[in-house]
């Protein structure tokens, strides 16, 4: 039997390295490819928790407004919209990916809408009561004080609780042109708070259709 020469013996070791050198690159792509998918699905689940925690809040503020605001009609919209967040607790609960992610989808296309048409409907509500309160504000300074006896102290708390009301107000319509309705809605709530305020120090009636708000903003 004839000895291999050097030359096929080099050969030999060069073609057993390149096979050891793709076992090697192979291996590498593999991990790599593991890794990769790991780093995805942990980014992907990273930012199905952020965008539903966004989603959360604002049905939060949404439901907060409409346990304030009376409106039949956008009560239904909450409604549809309690549905739908319904349905994402539901999928993230028990749901696949692909569930969860159109049950988000679903709810993040229609709160936009929602929430444009609740601050529409809050600018009107907040700026109608701080108009009754201005106007009310003025027949007290002109009836008599034995009917509405204030104190000084009292008296410049109704017009600070006023003019904070009305700062709120201002501040909701600009965050509404801004595009920003959320914040408005917080703003729109904040002016409502307040002038209820001013007519509780004022010791004047709150209006019937926000009697449900002042139990729930004025203690």
């Amino acid at each position: 039997m004839d000895l291999p020469t050097p030359a096929e013996i080099t050969s030999l070791r060069m073609k057993g390295g390149r096979f050891w050198k793709w076992v090697l690159i192979c291996t590498g792509l593999i991990f790599a490819m593991v890794a990769w998918q790991g780093i995805y699905s942990s980014q992907s689940n990273q930012g199905f928790r952020e965008r539903k925690k966004s989603a959360d809040s604002k049905v939060r503020i949404l439901r907060e407004i409409g346990t304030t605001f009376d409106s039949v009609e956008l009560k239904k919209d909450l409604q549809k919209i309690e549905s739908y967040s319904a349905d994402l607790h539901s999928a993230s609960k028990v749901g696949n990916a692909q569930e969860k992610s159109d049950s988000l989808a679903i709810l993040e296309k229609a709160l936009p809408d929602s929430m444009k048409r609740w601050s529409e409907f809050a600018e009107n509500s907040s700026d109608k009561l701080l108009q009754h309160v201005a106007k009310e504000s003025r027949f007290l300074k002109m009836g008599s004080e034995d009917r509405h006896p204030l104190t000084a102290k009292e008296e410049e708390k109704a017009n600070d609780y006023f003019r904070m009301a009305r700062e709120e107000w201002l501040s909701g319509n600009k965050f509404r042109r801004d595009g920003n309705n959320l914040y408005a809605l917080v703003l729109y709530k904040r002016s409502l708070k307040y002038s209820l305020s001013s007519l509780k120090v004022s010791k004047l009636p709150y209006p019937d259709e926000y009697k449900t708000a002042a139990t729930r903003l004025v203690k």
